[in-house]
């Protein structure tokens, strides 16, 4: 008799725990789980980024069911229902989808953390070690922002994948009408590349889509900038 599909999940799980890999840029190498980065303070509160859980589940599908109406505009479409693709059994799907990738070295998959609990999710995602480039992707607690938290996240991520990993260049595409995303990339030092047209189907139509970059060259000049800003 086969095993019911939650313990084949588990196992899966399990199998994947053990097995961490890394792969390189350069003579860096990406781990695949176990990362922790932080925390620092923003507005009194803690942050932090770290590898995602499977008990990160009750949280996740709380929070993006409640922040449906500022997430699904902007996010991927798919034939099922919102709360279909937010079921618990959902996140393990995601899990272990994320864990696959970052294993092989395509993706390194983070959690935003406030407080050492749950609020979002900052994926580094078609990381190609040749070119040392890869592209971002982020969403919060809605009830977190104003406080700069995506920005102190996003920080300690640029820090880690330009001042540790090595990459060269990161790019994140960006829905024309998402204002909050568009400030916080540039925020961040990211600039402008240009607009492409009916890139991606969210939200149920295509729509188009800004693309941003930064370079480790713009980053280590923004690090510089921010350094002397905090001095004087």
């Amino acid at each position: 008799m086969k095993p019911p599909r939650s313990l084949v999940v588990l196992v899966a799980a399990g199998k994947l725990y053990s097995r961490p890999l890394r792969h390189r840029i350069g003579s860096h190498r990406i781990p695949s789980a176990g990362i922790r980065l932080g925390p620092v303070m923003s507005a009194e509160h803690r942050v932090a980024l770290r590898s995602p859980r499977l008990s990160d589940a009750s949280a996740w599908q709380t929070l993006r069911l409640r922040d449906q109406h500022l997430i699904e505009p902007f996010w991927v479409s798919s034939p099922k229902s919102w709360s279909q693709r937010h079921t618990e059994g959902a996140w393990v799907d995601e899990f272990l989808h994320m864990r696959k990738e970052a294993r092989a070295g395509r993706a390194l998959p983070l959690v935003i953390e406030v407080e050492g609990r749950f609020a979002g999710q900052f994926n580094v995602e078609h990381i190609d070690c040749g070119a040392q480039s890869a592209e971002v992707g982020v969403w919060i607690d809605s009830s977190l922002t104003g406080h700069g938290i995506a920005l102190a996240a996003a920080n300690l991520l640029a820090q880690y994948v330009f001042d540790i990993l090595g990459l060269r260049r990161v790019t994140a595409p960006v829905c024309v009408d998402n204002r909050p995303a568009t400030g916080l990339v540039r925020q961040v030092g990211m600039q402008r590349e240009g607009t492409m047209a009916s890139y991606l189907d969210v939200g149920g139509r295509r729509k188009d889509h800004d693309l941003w970059a930064i370079t480790s060259t713009m980053w280590a000049a923004k690090s510089a900038r921010d350094s002397n800003s905090t001095a004087s």
